[in-house]
């Protein structure tokens, strides 16, 4: 199973503090509302002879085939800088996820980076449990752990976790595990503070190939990993369609109102006539 997956010490101590140093801004994530609050800036990137650069795409939309939580609606983000993906740094890290999947130039990949605000309450960081998120490949890379208990990484054959192919660990600051998302799943166990008082913490930065299909919403035909299904309450896009709903019956109730008054008004206005 060596052939499913790699971890990999990518970044040094220097090239962290070089990272962080950006202070990336991130701006909100609407889909952790059911579980721990995170941040997060995403880019389309592609490669050109051995630099790589971001597209002017601010959104993606994962199948609900892989994700029925929050998948299958349209999800906009602030995009990450070009000063955070021309660093050293992220240079490094994708031109290692290049290199190990043989990814060609021109291709679009899908980076994520997203910061967890760990509290007391035991939820889960993904809100999603056993997975695969649709792509053929991927990796995740962690940045910082700060005050963080638990969060284990593991990688299973299965969506009940029966079938292990890389028994739980902490994926440390600096270490980048790199998968095959088409093949096996993965997994992000629940985190606490170890000091309730102080600010718990984890920046991690996501990538995904291909990443064509997460701007249509389709299903990615090198993938026929299967997800668990949610409660229907949960899932995120039949919220979003309820939400339209009733803005929409809003508007029409309030266009009919603007309606009815200005007919009385023509009404009034003809009698004093």
């Amino acid at each position: 199973m060596d052939n499913l997956y790699a971890r990999s010490h990518l970044l040094s101590n220097e090239d962290l503090a070089n990272t962080l140093a950006i202070n990336e801004q991130l701006g909100p994530d609407p889909s952790s509302r059911y579980f721990v609050k995170r941040k997060k800036n995403i880019a389309f990137c592609v490669s050109e002879q051995g630099k790589w650069t971001r597209l002017n795409k601010n959104y993606f939309i994962q199948s609900a085939d892989y994700n029925d939580f929050s998948g299958g609606y349209k999800r906009s983000y602030k995009m990450l800088s070009e000063y955070f993906i021309q660093s050293a740094a992220c240079q490094k890290v994708l031109a290692a996820f290049k290199n190990r999947f043989n990814i060609p130039d021109g291709e679009p990949i899908l980076i994520q980076l997203q910061e967890s605000y760990v509290d007391q309450s035991g939820e889960c960081l993904t809100g999603q449990g056993i997975h695969s998120d649709g792509a053929d490949v991927a990796f995740l890379l962690c940045l910082k752990r700060e005050n963080v208990a638990g969060a284990h990484n593991a990688l299973y054959l299965d969506l009940d976790g029966e079938l292990p192919v890389l028994d739980p660990f902490i994926l440390n600051e600096g270490e980048a595990l790199f998968w095959q998302d088409n093949q096996i799943y993965h997994y992000v166990a629940p985190a606490c503070p170890i000091d309730d008082d102080q600010p718990a913490r984890r920046l991690v930065l996501i990538g995904h190939y291909p990443a064509s299909h997460f701007l249509t919403g389709m299903p990615n035909p090198n993938n026929l990993l299967q997800s668990k299904p949610v409660v229907s309450e949960r899932r995120l896009r039949e919220q979003e369609q309820s939400a339209y709903s009733e803005e929409s019956a809003y508007s029409e109730e309030s266009a009919y109102s603007e309606e009815s008054t200005l007919e009385k008004a023509e009404d009034l206005m003809s009698i004093e006539d």
